[in-house]
């Protein structure tokens, strides 16, 4: 772990030891986004921004319901090539998203 970031984990378990978390605003109340989901500046929220890891993931969702429900093989087969495209689609998002997290 470098340096800085063992310091800031000590300096938070610090202070949630000395109760500075335990008066927050809406403490105990469930998070307005769903783990895992990209955490959005409320900016772009508001001016209508998606991230692309969402959108391929609620395709993805849509996909595999239409999957469940299909019974031709062919357009099934059709439907697996759309689902493995989105999916490695979605996956190249999520690691061009760490880089640029890496990156600053």
């Amino acid at each position: 772990m470098l340096f800085f970031e063992r310091l800031a984990r000590e300096r938070i378990e610090r202070a949630m030891e000395e109760g500075a978390f335990d008066d927050l605003p809406y403490a105990g109340e469930r998070l307005p986004f769903e783990p895992g989901e990209p955490v959005v500046p409320k900016s772009l929220r508001e001016s209508g921004y998606t991230p692309p890891v969402v959108i391929l993931n609620r395709k993805l969702e849509a996909l595999r319901a239409q999957l469940a429900g299909e019974r031709d093989r062919t357009k099934r087969r059709t439907i697996l090539a759309e689902i493995a495209e989105t999916d490695m689609r979605r996956r190249m998002e999520i690691e061009r998203a760490v880089q640029d997290a890496k990156r600053g």
